[in-house]
């Protein structure tokens, strides 16, 4: 089996592509659940109920660079979409509408600035192929 490695990533949010300068990038799914446990059982049992999810990346700026700054102000709503290995047809495709809930940029001396994102998923993620 291949592994794969982080190089290949495509990351967009809102059709603004992000993977071009990219340090890292989670998504993180969960669910939530809900005990079921009654009467004379003798172990807890659950319930799945509602799915949720966020992910959050860090990505190198440029000082000039406002675009993809904007492109992540606070409460932008659109489409988070990942492939883990590029957009090859029949690769790992995955989008969910999502949030930006966070951001932060750390000014450096050196006229690079890294910026780190956080999105809510908003929907469950959709996993198909490119």
């Amino acid at each position: 089996m291949a592994g794969i490695t982080g190089k290949a990533l495509y990351l967009a949010f809102g059709g603004v592509v992000l993977d071009t300068d990219y340090r890292s990038f989670g998504p993180s799914e969960e669910v939530g659940v809900v005990d079921q446990s009654a009467g004379a059982d003798t172990a807890r049992t659950y319930l799945t109920t509602l799915t949720d999810g966020t992910g959050s990346s860090a990505i190198v700026l440029q000082a000039a660079d406002t675009t993809t700054w904007g492109a992540v102000a606070l409460k932008t709503e659109g489409t988070l979409e990942w492939g883990e290995e590029g957009t090859a047809a029949g690769k790992p495709r995955h989008h969910v509408n999502a949030i930006v809930t966070g951001r932060s940029k750390d000014i450096s001396y050196a006229d690079v600035i890294i910026a780190t994102i956080a999105w809510q998923y908003s929907g469950a993620v959709t996993d198909t192929t490119y």
